[in-house]
């Protein structure tokens, strides 16, 4: 039976490359013949039928594996702590917790080692010798599948009409070179224009000049290169956003000076953020107009939206990548999200030497950091911030079992950053300005708090004095990462 949780696995393949696998199947080619033959939408809808059923198949057998897998690796944790619990009690001289026996240690080993074993054999670990079952019933399975199908891909039709425009389009010396191809090697022709990767439309037009060669001329085989392009462009274009689903999105905007933005504006960026997420865009293009942006600056709309991606993209991998790069800490009692631009410190957790570790990521293409708010004017409201959320998620997880006891270096962290901010409190109204920093950077050090900086996906190698006699440092977690350009093909 397939697990609750879904992780879509099969969305991952590349339609090129399963159009290829297809084609170079004899029992693949003879099904694809086999339903041409009885539908009227002929190979289009005989070769969207096959996809689908695989991408489904994949779908359904990676959520049994995974599903597994991750069933497994909650387990393993469970027997981790259970070990780590009994070692920590019987290194230390103390009595064991009650109600646990020595032997259950060796137990807890044999099963630990079990799971491990069946985790790196995952079909062993799922059915063993028995066959891989999908569903109980095969006929219900096949029919969900089918349905699916109608619901979904097996109505998507090819936009025509947008690549017969492009093609009319053309110049007459590329008419007539696509007009040779087609003659000559329709399907391969066909599968240059409908590669959906650029790796897969340069191995289809590889292929497409090496059946055309000594058939035509080097300058039609040019031309013809060009004509490709222009009409995998247009088609892409059509599959992405049709006459009437734009229709249908364009009346859902309220605001006609938006309404024209979109309805002229790029069908990769401007149109689907329209499509998949209009409450955001309304909001961006609000920003974008109290910055002083036109209302008819369609262009100037785009550029910002994507300098918006862009910037949240690399905020985003940049937590990730530091806390995964980190590895003096030990635990973090505050993880990356996905929520970048919310005020406060991004990362907190602490060190193996006990040390709390307060992180704000800058991954961005400066070199130097002149401010760090979350961890200057801002550090006292933070500091308790932080304590309180995690002082709330105790009290939640207490609701939750009333059994549960927080790990006492949690609790220890939040007692030193109440503390410290209380402290910065006071060095904020007392004393000189000159030497509040080193006042400050005293105070953290004797509760055992670090300020860091840390660059995972940008290239910050230095940060200002000020900053520095407050104790803060530069923890380069990774090396610059590019990111793609957001756009068509």
């Amino acid at each position: 039976m397939t697990p609750p949780r879904r992780f879509r696995a099969g969305r991952f393949l590349d339609s090129a490359a399963v159009h290829a696998a297809a084609d170079a199947n004899p029992r693949l080619r003879r099904f694809m013949r086999t339903v041409a033959g009885h539908s009227e939408a002929g190979e289009v809808r005989s070769r969207r039928l096959l996809e689908h059923l695989i991408r489904r198949i994949v779908d359904d057998v990676g959520d049994l594996h995974l599903g597994n897998a991750v069933s497994r690796l909650e387990r393993i944790a469970v027997l981790r702590e259970n070990i780590a619990s009994i070692l920590d009690h019987v290194l230390d001289g103390r009595p064991l917790p009650e109600g646990t026996q020595v032997a259950a240690l060796g137990e807890y080993f044999d099963q630990l080692r079990t799971e491990m074993r069946d985790l790196s054999r995952p079909r062993d670990g799922i059915v063993g010798d028995a066959p891989l079952r999908l569903a109980d019933d095969a006929a219900a399975y096949a029919e969900s599948l089918l349905r699916d199908f109608e619901a979904g891909g097996g109505r998507h039709v090819e936009p025509a009409a947008v690549v017969d425009d492009a093609f009319r389009a053309m110049p007459a010396n590329r008419k007539a070179a696509v007009r040779r191809a087609a003659e000559l090697e329709p399907q391969a022709l066909w599968r240059a224009v409908a590669s959906e990767t650029e790796g897969g439309k340069r191995a289809a037009v590889a292929d497409l000049e090496t059946r055309l060669g000594g058939r035509l001329t080097p300058d039609e085989l040019a031309r013809l290169r060009t004509a490709v392009d222009d009409l995998g462009r247009s088609r892409s274009r059509g599959l992405q956003m049709s006459e009437a689903r734009l229709a249908e999105i364009l009346a859902r905007i309220a605001d006609p000076d938006l309404r024209a933005v979109v309805a002229s504006g790029d069908v990769w960026l401007t149109q689907q953020l329209a499509a998949h997420n209009p409450e955001a865009l309304a909001t961006l293009w609000q920003r974008f107009r109290d910055r002083g942006g036109r209302a008819d600056d369609g262009p100037g709309f785009r550029s910002y939206l994507r300098h918006d991606m862009v910037t949240y993209g690399r905020g985003v991998l940049g937590e990730y990548s530091a806390a995964f790069s980190l590895s003096s800490i030990e635990l973090f009692l505050k993880g990356p999200d996905a929520n970048v631009k919310v005020a406060g410190t991004d990362l907190v957790g602490i060190g193996h030497d006990g040390w709390a570790w307060l992180i704000d990521d800058k991954s961005h293409r400066s070199t130097s950091v002149s401010g760090v708010s979350a961890l200057t004017e801002n550090l006292a409201t933070n500091l308790r911030r932080d304590a309180a959320d995690f002082r709330d998620g105790i009290a939640r997880l207490q609701r939750g079992d009333p059994g549960f006891t927080p790990d006492p270096r949690i609790l220890d962290a939040i007692l030193r950053m109440e503390d410290a901010a209380a402290e910065i409190d006071r060095i904020n109204r007392r004393g000189s300005a000159a030497t509040r920093p080193a006042r400050i950077s005293a105070a953290l050090a004797e509760r055992r708090l670090r300020l860091r900086v840390t660059s995972a996906a940008g290239e910050v190698r230095e940060i200002s004095q000020a900053l520095r006699d407050l104790g803060l440092a530069v923890e380069r977690t990774g090396t610059p990462v590019p990111l793609p350009p957001i756009g068509g093909r």
